[in-house]
């Protein structure tokens, strides 16, 4: 529970404490899958628990405690069971290693989509800026050396010459199309066909070209221009994508099924470049780190599933 200090009024030390304070966790995961958030009022939760509304005020001061500390703890967990499964797949086959990756990654986040559009719908109301890059460093910690370890197993040849950067550059990558697929749920993409498309780009990071193309250096060069916060709402997200889909429709020649999965990676990529110009990770190299976005770029947009 240690975890969840900052959310709670009080630790609870006693075995009896811990369960009351999971009980109430749980039944708020409930209430908000089945009725939504403004249905998840403190009442309704304790009441779901079997618990008097007093002894939730034991332990959270009021609603938007408790949706943040059931967000906290779900994405902590998710970081958990994804570095356990990064180091379990350091000695597979390249090929099976990134397959099962991303299968992971996105069953994740299928899991507990309820909980992410709750993140990106009330971040502001629950005290973040930016929902993305909240659940981005709610698991940085967790998932920093796992992750290390992994890509000097399996992506070491693709990584070469910027390992840390290229590193930084594909864990957001995937983090932020993962989360786009997951809170917006396109019905006219489907999940097995992007999640072949991320494990095409993944394998040919090891062939990006040295320089993007005409048209991967324009997005990437408007996106650094841009004034659109990174990691935004669903509405700066669409913006986003309407923005991208009319850069590739009038400057590539992609076949009309193409498309839009393009359209979906390369706006996820947007948002890598967007986080990098605004807040660049520390130790790093910036123009190391966006040049590899650009290259991924590349690879996203000449990738045919």
């Amino acid at each position: 529970m240690e975890e969840l200090d900052g959310r709670l009024r009080k630790t609870p030390r006693q075995a009896r404490s811990r369960s009351t304070v999971e009980a109430i966790l749980e039944a708020a995961d409930r209430v908000l899958r089945a009725e939504g958030y403004p249905a998840a009022s403190t009442n309704r939760v304790a009441r779901v628990a079997g618990f008097s509304v007093g002894s939730l005020y034991q332990y959270f001061d009021d609603k938007r405690a408790v949706v943040g500390a059931l967000l906290d703890q779900a994405l902590r967990g998710e970081a958990e069971r994804i570095g356990q499964a990064l180091d379990a797949l350091i000695p597979a086959e390249p090929a099976v290693a990134r397959e099962r990756l991303i299968r992971t990654v996105f069953a994740e986040r299928r899991t507990k989509a309820h909980l992410l559009r709750i993140l990106d719908a009330h971040a502001q109301e629950l005290g973040y800026e930016a929902p993305l890059r909240h659940a981005l460093r709610a698991q940085a910690a967790l998932l920093a050396d796992p992750l290390h370890r992994f890509a000097a197993a399996q992506l070491a040849e693709a990584f070469r010459g910027a390992f840390d950067e290229w590193l930084a550059v594909v864990a957001r990558f995937l983090h932020a199309v993962s989360y786009a697929f997951a809170v917006d749920a396109p019905e006219h993409l489907a999940e097995e066909r992007i999640g072949a498309r991320v494990i095409g780009a993944l394998a040919g990071l090891e062939s990006a070209p040295a320089a993007p193309g005409a048209l991967a250096s324009e997005l990437h060069g408007a996106w650094l221009r841009g004034s659109g916060i990174a990691y935004a709402d669903a509405l700066g997200r669409a913006r986003r994508l309407r923005e991208t889909r009319s850069a590739l429709i009038g400057g590539a020649a992609l076949p009309a099924a193409a498309l839009e999965p393009s359209v979906f990676l390369a706006a996820a990529v947007g948002e890598v470049v967007a986080e990098l110009r605004d807040d660049p990770p520390k130790r790093l190299s910036q123009p190391l780190a966006l040049e590899a976005a650009a290259r991924l770029l590349e690879v996203c947009l000449s990738v045919a599933v």
